[in-house]
């Protein structure tokens, strides 16, 4: 299985019936001529994901995200939990549970109307996350509809200040956000800067001349709600977003030059770094579903006439992205002053000249970097964001370069 050093990504059809050999086949040169590293797939816990489908896509680096979109309350850990072990198998590592439970139409009308909803939703949802957890999958909180019923930045703070008062920790170590990011028409910079920039703006209130979440800048506000709730930046995984065209006049091409955009945005230096993917909506869809209007392909052979606008604006980027300042980077654990892993970088930079610390922003200038730590020390986000960057990353396990020179 390759792993992905791409963020952008697709919703595929909305629907969990189009996963044969064909339907891979048919899609894989489309996704593979977007630089496509994740996908999104609606499964139930009824019908699984084919793992020929799974492994199909993860043989070409891309990185399957399924999402299971029941209605609260209809899921029960136990009876699902053989297919995540399944999963987990196949080495599948993203499975959402839920939908947007900001929401009053996921769940049940007698639950919505009782009092702490989020407290509740918490309830409900540990014991998925805490399954997947123990599966050394990653768990997901369910994305949120921007705005929503329930504000869903108060509703994500509840959530994370909700699992700490719980003394979840270990688990918030390794809790990840799904989201929707919509652009809603507005520009691409709306609500740039998150809380900060915006402090006038509370839930259910935005004045007039100040600006919100409810854009493509949508996980910059997330950002900051993990540090002001458990003093983290979380990983964020777009599984819907993008601009969309009207549902009832034809697109004059207006939504995909928005997308042009966001896919520079994606693809660039100003987006943040815990952003893992960001998913378009929609790369297909079966002509009577409702959400027709916003597929970006009727068939593989039949895009939409204003597809390649994306295709060219990913293509601009890739040949633009800057030349890296430095040849070689050793790039130590955060803080680290262990005179051994030092003394090792030492050796290490005289083989082969770079240069030595621990700043993961430094080893981005770099193009080979070589990280130095045990598998445990050794963080995933920390490899996909230098490789996204266009670095060649290495491992090196001092534990093991020890036990090779006593042997």
């Amino acid at each position: 299985m390759l792993l992905t050093t791409s963020r952008l990504g697709f919703q595929y059809y909305p629907d969990d019936r189009h996963y044969t050999p064909a339907d891979l086949a048919a899609w894989l040169p489309i996704l593979r001529s977007f630089g496509t590293g994740w996908l999104v797939l609606r499964a139930s816990s009824a019908r699984s994901v084919p793992e020929e489908f799974l492994r199909g896509l993860m043989d070409e680096g891309i990185e399957p995200i399924v999402h299971l979109p029941a209605q609260i309350g209809q899921l029960n850990p136990t009876d699902v939990e053989p297919l995540l072990r399944a999963y987990a198998a196949w080495g599948v590592r993203h499975v959402i549970f839920f939908d947007k439970p900001n929401l009053r139409s996921s769940w049940e009308p007698s639950e919505w109307s009782r009092v702490g909803i989020v407290e509740r939703f918490i309830d409900r949802a540990l014991p998925f996350w805490n399954l997947q957890a123990d599966l050394g999958m990653i768990p997901l909180v369910s994305p949120l509809d921007p705005g929503g019923d329930y504000w869903d930045t108060a509703f994500l703070e509840g959530v994370l200040r909700g699992l700490a008062r719980r003394g979840q920790e270990s688990l918030l170590d390794r809790l990840a956000l799904a989201a929707y990011a919509w652009t809603f028409g507005r520009a691409l910079d709306w609500g740039a800067g998150g809380p900060q920039a915006w402090p006038e703006s509370r839930p259910y209130q935005t004045p007039d001349g100040s600006q919100d979440q409810r854009g493509l800048r949508l996980p910059e506000w997330y950002t900051a709600i993990g540090h002001s709730s458990i003093g983290k930046a979380m990983p964020i995984y777009v599984v819907g977003g993008g601009a969309l065209p009207s549902r009832t006049t034809i697109d004059d091409g207006a939504s995909f030059e928005q997308n042009a955009g966001v896919a520079r945005w994606i693809t660039g230096p100003d987006a943040p770094d815990n952003l893992q993917a960001f998913a378009f909506f929609l790369l297909t869809s079966s002509p009577t579903s409702p959400e027709a209007y916003a597929a970006w392909y009727a068939a593989p052979d039949q895009p939409n006439r204003d597809v390649d606008m994306v295709r060219g604006a990913l293509l601009a980027a890739a040949k633009t992205r800057r030349p890296k300042s430095l040849a070689h980077y050793i790039l130590l654990p955060p803080g680290t002053t262990d005179p051994v892993l030092w003394a090792l970088a030492g050796q290490v930079a005289v083989r082969t000249p770079g240069a030595v610390g621990c700043s993961p922003a430094e080893a981005r200038l770099a193009e080979r970097v070589t990280i130095l730590g045990s598998p445990e020390s050794t963080d995933e986000q920390t490899t996909a964001q230098l490789e996204r960057v266009g670095c060649r990353v290495e491992h090196l396990d001092p534990s093991a370069i020890a036990a090779a020179a006593r042997a």
